[in-house]
């Protein structure tokens, strides 16, 4: 698959501020650099850390949607749904597919420096009535694997792409630059999706069996 480099996209999902969508990709914060740091501390083989990064992400409580309220000068901005930094995110009780995406990746890129290698996606999930998501894509050892972050159970969390067909992915990005699958992506379509993640029991009988089909291969 091509990656076609495409010009940064505001996004309204702070309060009315619009906000690039690069910005939620957040490696060099200094919290998540401490974060990061904290989680790998003593840890050197690659696999046993990307896990343990991934597992810290993992288990914040999945949520669809994150109403959160700003008040400010006495009058209060409401947002249906809210998109948070990283180091936002790790204050939060739970989160939503997104905000689990943009932490997640932004810790695994301070271990996973070769570009290329980690992207925050934002797709469709073609399950059901479940329809837009966001996810992370790693590279190891030369193969694609799909990194759901809604799943607190390794064995459902790491795909190999290719036996994730229902992963139809519309848009990789981190925090220098923005790809498209497609030149005819309409990105601000894309980025403007619901992304409640609902039900969640369709995403689970179906990596459940793609877990099956990897360890009978």
């Amino acid at each position: 698959m091509m990656l076609i480099r495409a010009d940064n996209q505001p996004i309204d999902t702070r309060f009315g501020d619009a906000t690039w969508i690069t910005d939620f990709i957040t490696p060099n914060n200094p919290d998540v650099i401490l974060k990061y740091q904290e989680l790998t501390e003593g840890l050197t083989n690659p696999d046993d850390i990307i896990i343990a990064i991934w597992q810290y992400v993992a288990m914040k409580p999945y949520v669809t949607l994150v109403a959160s309220k700003l008040l400010v000068g006495g009058k209060v901005l409401v947002q249906e749904d809210t998109w948070f930094f990283p180091a936002e995110a790790m204050k939060v009780g739970a989160l939503n597919c997104a905000n689990k995406a943009f932490l997640l990746t932004s810790l695994l890129k301070n271990y996973m420096l070769k570009p290329g290698d980690v992207y925050c996606v934002v797709g469709d999930l073609t399950l059901g009535d479940v329809g837009s998501h966001a996810w992370v894509e790693v590279r190891r050892g030369g193969r694609l694997y799909i990194m759901e972050t809604t799943q607190p159970n390794i064995r459902y969390a790491l795909i190999p792409k290719e036996l994730a067909k229902a992963y139809e992915a519309k848009l990789y990005f981190d925090e220098k630059t923005v790809y498209t699958v497609d030149n005819r992506v309409n990105i601000v379509e894309v980025l403007q999706a619901d992304f409640a993640l609902d039900p969640i029991q369709y995403l689970e009988t179906y990596l459940c069996e793609r877990c099956l089909e990897l360890e009978g291969s």
